[in-house]
């Protein structure tokens, strides 16, 4: 299934590293993000990803997370993860789709117009065109701007309106991100929005993050990355992360944006957990940049993922955090199975 679809997921990137324990003096947007929200051609991956916390009104506590990609190698392909998670049992509800364009190469690959299981397909042919304004919708899913940082998300079981609580992050700075030139990624959050709407039919609230990537580089198939979307006690926002090099092992960048802050960071996995696939993913961390050394745990472990193509699977999870301050969020583990393949 290797050419079907060769996606990286989630959510980070850098520009230039600073020097050690030094910090850029503020936001200098690259480019004006509100006029950016919508669907962007000449690119190769674009995605829209949100994870968020909610309370329903009879007292049960959800996380939830989804991503809606585009790529485009060379065909336009569309591919969604979802997953729901009872916070007092763990109990999840993850799903993985493709969109159904995928299914005539399928078919000239295995002589059966269908997905591998667990595999769902995205009904319909894609509905966006480069230059739409932010509408992106799969089958019943969909996210759409419906103000100045107002959002609908319906995405599985969750239904919510997403009112902005903080302005746009700059990711490093600029939200100029790519691996080799700058410009070839383009990356900035909204790290906190008021969620009202329904779980599981229940009405519930909350509060989501909310990520926008694209451009040309973080899918080249030697990269990795640990990523960090976190929201802190104090008030304040991290968006951290570290890419790694799969043939070597070594680090191409570490960096932490702290709301209009950005530092390098070191970031020194803690615990590993070894998944039923034999993957072992490093689940607990500790993340130290500029004033910041922050612990970060899972809340669960088995966090593993099934997605499509080359990676096998993710881990994607929320945690818990502590340190210099405390908080919650959401951890990412991109290409530890392609690693744990050794490829040259």
């Amino acid at each position: 299934m290797r050419i079907l679809i060769l996606l990286l997921l989630a959510a980070a990137g850098a520009s230039t590293l600073l020097s050690a324990g030094c910090a850029a003096p503020g936001p200098r947007w690259a480019f004006d993000p509100k006029a950016e929200e919508g669907v962007h051609g000449g690119v190769k991956v674009e995605w829209w990803y949100h994870w968020g916390f909610l309370d329903d009104d009879a007292g049960g506590r959800w996380c939830v997370f989804s991503s809606f990609f585009r790529t485009l190698r060379p065909e336009l392909t569309r591919y969604q993860l979802y997953d729901l998670t009872n916070m007092a049992t763990g109990e999840r509800a993850p799903r993985s789709a493709a969109g159904s364009e995928l299914l005539v190469i399928a078919k000239a690959l295995t002589g059966k117009a269908e997905l591998p299981k667990p595999h769902e397909v995205i009904p319909g042919l894609p509905l966006e065109k480069p230059g739409d304004p932010l509408k992106i919708r799969y089958g019943e899913d969909l996210f759409e701007r419906t103000g100045e940082g107002v959002y609908r998300l319906k995405t599985g079981e969750v239904d919510v309106e997403l009112r902005a609580e903080t302005p746009y992050m700059a990711v490093e700075g600029t939200g100029l991100t790519g691996v080799g030139r700058p410009e070839e990624m383009h990356y900035y959050t909204i790290p906190r929005l008021k969620a009202t709407g329904t779980v599981r039919g229940r009405k519930a609230t909350g509060t989501f993050w909310y990520d926008h990537q694209w451009g040309a580089t973080w899918t080249e198939p030697t990269i990795g990355w640990s990523w960090w979307g976190l929201q802190l006690a104090d008030g304040t926002n991290v968006n951290a992360y570290v890419l790694r090099d799969l043939k070597t092992g070594a680090l191409i960048r570490g960096v932490c944006t702290h709301d209009d802050r950005v530092y390098d960071l070191d970031a020194k996995p803690e615990k590993f957990w070894e998944s039923k696939s034999k993957v072992k993913y490093p689940v607990a961390w500790t993340l130290t940049a500029g004033p910041l050394k922050l612990r970060v745990d899972p809340v669960f472990e088995d966090r593993e993922a099934a997605v499509l193509g080359e990676q096998e699977s993710i881990w994607e999870g929320p945690v818990t955090v502590t340190g210099t301050t405390t908080g919650r969020g959401f951890q990412e583990l991109v290409s530890y199975a392609r690693e744990r393949r050794k490829p040259q």
